[in-house]
């Protein structure tokens, strides 16, 4: 047993190996999280605080220089009409430190600590909702591999943290799977994990709550298992750590008490004799009693311990805290599609079942025959500890009036469970596929490789078609929807929402392709795109949303549920210019780049011309304007006379119908909105314009 044990450990430490060397030859294929910026901001400051007590980045050398230095190209550059140049251009296709200039006149400090906000403004404003933990273990990996050894870039640094923690996880599932069920199914649980397509995504840029949050809460419950089972206090308090660790990533880690004690209470009593005696038994278990009960201290103490937001009034920051995860888990805007039997919120279900690959569906379904099968048989009862892993998750999002948006990436932890009982399934398919092997004569040893290698097979198609979507993996649907466009074709919330990942390819075509001194937007943030990652001469500090004006703006976003009419620029892009370029999985574009050109406008919009015959109606609050027929609207533009007497207008908004029944809400609030910024506040100074799609 004990050499089969170390057989299984040298499995396991190679499979995470070979993870981890291939997540890092594809990180640069993947663009940063949405929710990087603002995460990274907070690691760095409070790291800078950790080591050095320093509040701001005042006293580092490198961010004076970094200052100087932008202060000096901002001169050089202020009477010139081209863009204003970066520090440096980091090659886009390659992890490595490779700037476009001498690596010593590269101020090494990272751009997310040079924002503007250190840790004084970091706790003012914005240091609620997700915990820090991840944060700043994230930018210890920034400080050595870019900041001190020069060797990774400033971007892809951060994310060694995530695809380190991915494949310690690869490994674990093999290990806990191997010794438990035998080692093809731990094979078969670490490939199942491995080709999981939203884990393996994710791994490799969401390395600030879900990932890491996945990882910790396993290796939580591993802890649990091994000191409980084993009678070590060593493991047990080691569980502790863990816990600090998954919590101080993401509040999920408290439900993993739904998970423990309910294990704990079954096997404890599974174990008890006829003749119970309870001071014998404390006598025999003091130190895990004692351990057990140290863990959960221990974990908070890492929790607290580390965040100064909860060091002045921790009452009421922990209510704000408890009040954010309240308010994103029990929103009431539950599409009534997906609700279920006494209000059951179906939609992660659903949507778990159209996006695991249907090789791992099949092995789990079979994998949970068998759990069930052994639920109270196990000396260990680790099939009892996978399912109630797998199901409180999943539950704590169905419960009638729970809710959750944009996938399942937020439960993330149920997967190494899925994973683990998809590779039971596998042992036991290879037993029955072997047994079936023997009865055409064929040996003990042909039986195993011949049933071990036909279901490895059944993983060959499913690997080609990662291979096929990559880096889009996050996006995969199975094909009991039809793929993503099945998924777009029944409008399944959230189909297409990759969270940031295919900005990288994006960026590398936009530099290659657009012209010296173009200028560049996104409907979305400016800061998804790292400034390092654009080509120096492109404006990307270009703040132009110019529609109608056609300034010849490259435009980049991301499509998917709900983009098409999220604003009036997504509706213009989208309906009136051809795109240049687009990223596409299953023929459903997720990304696509435009330049607003008149000579990329489609056919039906490249005539223009005015209706001035047109009926107004002013009654109440309303203005009605009747066009008499059903036109292709552009824009409405219109002056009036300003009067004292008027007060100015507070809110509006805009509806159009093409029968006079059926009306349909224009995107945006007046005055409040900016839809074309070159226009200024509409309306104003007795003009108004109003563009249309």
């Amino acid at each position: 047993m004990g050499r089969q044990m170390l057989s299984n450990k040298v499995v396991a430490l190679f499979l995470s190996f070979l993870f981890f060397i291939l997540g890092l030859a594809t990180l640069s294929h993947y663009g940063i999280n949405w929710d990087a910026p603002s995460h990274l901001i907070r690691g760095q400051a409070y790291l800078h605080y950790y080591l050095t007590g320093k509040k701001d980045y005042t006293d580092i050398d490198q961010w004076n220089l970094y200052r100087e230095k932008e202060e000096e190209i901002r001169i050089k550059t202020a009477h010139d009409s081209v863009p204003r140049y970066r520090l440096y251009f980091q090659q886009v296709d390659t992890i490595f430190f490779n700037p476009d200039v001498p690596k010593d006149q590269v101020p090494r400090i990272s751009i997310y600590q040079n924002t503007g906000k250190d840790l004084n403004d970091v706790v003012a404003h914005y240091d609620y909702g997700h915990p820090h933990i991840s944060d700043v273990l994230s930018s210890v990996f920034n400080l050595v591999f870019f900041q001190k050894l020069g060797f990774l870039n400033d971007i892809d640094s951060y994310r060694v943290y995530g695809v380190l923690l991915s494949s310690l996880l690869v490994g674990l599932v093999f290990w806990w799977t191997a010794n438990s069920y035998g080692k093809f199914s731990g094979l078969v649980a670490a490939l199942s994990l491995s080709l999981y397509p939203l884990f393996w995504s994710e791994s490799h840029f969401n390395n600030e709550k879900d990932i890491p949050q996945t990882v910790y809460w396993s290796f939580l419950l591993f802890s649990v298992w091994r000191g409980i089972t084993t009678k070590s206090w060593k493991w047990i308090l080691t569980s502790g750590v863990f816990f600090g660790l998954a919590l101080g990533s993401k509040f999920n880690a408290l439900f993993s008490i739904f998970v423990i004690v309910p294990w704990l209470t079954l096997y404890l009593a599974s174990k008890r004799k006829r003749s119970f005696s309870v001071v014998a038994f404390l006598k025999r278990h003091t130190k895990s009693i004692l351990a057990l009960a140290t863990a959960p201290v221990l974990g908070l103490t890492i929790f607290f311990g580390t965040w100064p937001y909860f060091w002045v009034d921790p009452v009421g920051k922990i209510t704000k805290m408890i009040n954010f995860y309240v308010t994103i888990g029990m929103a009431d805007n539950v599409d009534h599609r997906f609700l279920g039997l006494l209000g059951v919120n179906t939609y992660p279900l659903q949507w778990i079942l159209y996006t695991t690959p249907l090789v791992i569906l099949f092995l789990f379904f079979v994998g949970v025959g068998v759990a069930v099968s052994r639920l109270f048989r196990e000396d260990k009862m680790q099939s009892l500890l996978f399912l109630l892993w797998l199901t409180v998750p999943i539950a704590r999002v169905t419960w009638p009036g729970t809710n959750i948006y944009g996938g399942v990436r937020q439960i993330m932890e149920f997967i190494p469970a899925i994973a683990i009982i998809a590779g039971v399934g596998g042992g036991q398919l290879c037993k029955w596929v072997g047994g079936g092997l023997g009865r055409w004569g064929i040996g003990v040893y042909g039986q195993t490789f011949g049933a071990s290698l036909l279901i490895l097979v059944l993983f060959v198609p499913l690997t080609l078609k990662l291979v096929e979507i990559h880096p889009n993996e996050n996006v995969y649907f199975n094909p009991l929807i039809g793929g993503l466009r099945g998924a777009e074709e029944r409008d399944f919330p959230s189909w297409g929402v990759s969270f940031g990942a295919p900005y990288r390819e994006a960026i590398e075509w936009i530099n290659k392709n657009a012209e010296p001194g173009a200028k560049l937007t996104l409907p979305e943030i400016l800061s998804n795109i790292p400034g390092v990652f654009i080509r120096p001469d492109i404006d990307y500090d270009y703040k132009g949303d110019s529609g109608y004006l056609q300034q010849g703006e490259y435009v980049i976003s991301l499509r998917f549920d709900g983009t098409e009419n999220r604003s009036y620029f997504d509706m213009y892009l989208d309906r009136m210019i051809e795109p240049l370029y687009e990223i596409k999985v299953d023929d459903v574009a997720i990304l696509k780049i435009w330049k607003n050109d008149k000579r990329y406008l489609k056919k039906e919009w490249k005539i223009e011309s005015v209706l001035d015959k047109i009926k107004v109606v002013n009654k109440d609050s309303v203005i009605l304007f009747d066009l008499g027929k059903e036109v292709k609207l552009s824009r409405l533009e219109l002056e009036y006379v300003e009067n004292s007497a008027c007060s100015e207008l507070s809110w509006a908004y805009l509806i159009v119908s093409k029968n006079g029944r059926d009306w349909e809400r224009v995107p945006g609030v007046l005055p409040e909105e900016v839809r074309i910024k070159a226009l200024g506040i509409q309306p104003s100074g007795g003009k108004f314009i109003e563009p249309f799609a």
